[in-house]
């Protein structure tokens, strides 16, 4: 199965996180705080009490991610917070790729990215969105992070960062441009850190950024996004801070 590019990835992202929030199982969803657990997960204070130290890397280092995300308490008041599970982004990203297949991209080979860093294997992940209004962030932590995550992200937008997208789709004919370039990160902390930006182009959607911050510490990873220009959200300081609670846990 071919998988989407990392824009399209996070736009799958974004989108979950502003439709799913109602539709994921259990009422932990939009509760916001530490209690909440993406959809399939151990809660991270089941976690924490029942893992042992034999356990490391198992249910402690899952209560540990959910503990790294930011939470309503980190967040402007008002703001819903939502847990998903990150594995559902790869069944999105699935999905997407089955619809777009009659679809067309220039370059070709900017259509795939085999390398996202959330889903390679053995590692571990955990994510979470918030909303206010029409405003969007998406918090993800992972293990298994390395500079390789964050120099793959470098290479792919290099050699992608203007990415045509033509065809039609679901009976809709689609006729898109996607631009994306590494902007200023912020200046935190981390072993290794990048910031990209994306803007879709078409005539029917608004051309709304997307920003995303990628942040290493030592084998984990953390990542913000969420709409620059954003007056609720402050990209660059909600980066600081998921970082921080990153390195809170060890």
């Amino acid at each position: 199965m071919r998988k989407l590019g990392i824009s399209a990835l996070v736009a799958a992202t974004l989108l979950l996180a502003a439709c799913g929030g109602d539709d994921e199982p259990g009422g932990d969803a939009t509760t916001g705080g530490d209690e909440t657990a993406a959809a399939g997960e151990t809660p991270a204070g089941d976690a924490t009490d029942e893992a042992g130290a034999e356990d490391e890397g198992g249910e402690a280092a899952a209560g540990e991610l959910q503990a790294a995300l930011l939470t309503a308490e980190d967040l402007p008041e008002g703001a819903t917070v939502s847990a998903f599970d990150v594995a559902q982004l790869s069944s999105a990203a699935e999905g997407m790729a089955q619809l777009l297949e009659g679809v067309s991209y220039e370059p070709a080979d900017c259509q795939a990215y085999d390398n996202n860093p959330l889903q390679k294997d053995g590692a571990e992940s955990a994510g979470m969105s918030a909303t206010s209004g029409a405003d969007v962030l998406v918090n993800a932590v992972y293990t298994h992070a390395s500079a390789d995550d964050v120099a793959s992200v470098q290479d792919y937008y290099d050699r992608c960062g203007e990415i045509t997208i033509s065809g039609e789709a679901a009976g809709q004919t689609l006729d898109m441009t996607v631009r994306t370039s590494t902007v200023d990160a912020p200046e935190v902390d981390a072993d290794e850190v990048i910031a990209v930006e994306t803007v879709t182009e078409s005539a029917n959607m608004p051309a709304v950024p997307t920003r995303v911050i990628y942040m290493i510490d030592g084998d984990r990873g953390v990542y913000v996004a969420g709409n620059p220009e954003s007056t609720t959200f402050d990209l660059n300081a909600l980066a600081a801070v998921a970082l921080d609670k990153l390195k809170a846990q060890g």
